[in-house]
Parts: C-alpha cells; sequence; structure tokens
C-alpha cells in the first residue's frame, strides 16, 4: 500500500463524505512489481487504520480503472480497515416512514375522489321550511 490520501467531500447542503486513496502494489511469484492499482474507499467515517507500505487485502470492485472498496484487511497489523456508511436501521426507518406517507396521502385522494357529490339523498328535510 503506497500513497495514502484522505480528504474530505460534501455530499448535498450538510453532508460530508470522507475519501481514501491510494495505490497498491501488485507482485508476482518471483516477488516482481506486476501493477500499480489506485484504490478509493468512501464513507462517512473509517474504521481501523493504514500505512505507509502495509501489505493489505482489499475487497471491492473495479470502476472507471479505480479499484472502489469497502473493505480491507491490513496484514501487516492485523486490523481490518471498513468504510463506515448510514446504518442500515436509519435508512429501514426512513423507508418505512416514506412509504407511511405515502400511503396517507394515496388515502386521502382515494377519500376526495370517492366521496359522493351533491347533496345527500335526504336533503332537503321534509320538515324544512320553503
Amino acid at each position: 500500500m503506497r500513497n495514502l490520501q484522505a480528504r474530505t467531500e460534501q455530499r448535498g447542503q450538510s453532508e460530508y463524505e470522507s475519501v481514501w486513496t491510494f495505490r497498491l502494489e501488485r507482485y508476482d511469484a518471483a516477488g516482481q512489481r506486476v501493477t500499480l492499482v489506485p484504490v478509493e474507499m468512501r464513507g462517512i467515517s473509517f474504521e481501523g487504520g493504514l500505512g505507509e507500505g502495509d501489505w493489505v487485502r482489499a475487497h471491492g470492485t473495479m470502476k472507471a480503472g479505480t479499484f472502489r472498496v469497502k473493505r480491507v484487511e491490513n496484514e501487516t497489523t492485523g486490523a481490518v480497515v471498513t468504510a463506515k456508511g448510514i446504518p442500515k436501521v436509519l435508512l429501514v426507518i426512513a423507508g418505512v416512514f416514506f412509504a407511511a406517507i405515502v400511503l396517507w396521502i394515496a388515502y386521502i385522494a382515494f377519500q376526495l375522489i370517492t366521496a359522493p357529490t351533491g347533496p345527500p339523498p335526504d336533503w332537503p328535510p321534509s320538515d324544512f321550511p320553503t
């Protein structure tokens, strides 16, 4: 692992995301460097640590020439480095809340569409003065 750089990027008006970029050197069986792979980790925060020259094992996908990872195993220290996002429980709660609002709006719209129009059937009452 080489050239670790950390920065913060703004997402939206008040949300920020931490971004770690570094390069992985891949070696063949003879110990010769084969490739240099650019790596990017993004998250609200990170758990664990990396240092220059650490031997690491990364898990992720290639996208536009950059290896995007959420988890790195630091083989030098034994630490597991993970990018933390919004907790899934909060995402589920927000989804349920959003669905409840949509259902409530749909119920109100249904009531307005199916409501009878005109005066009630017994209007005017028989004892209504004319």
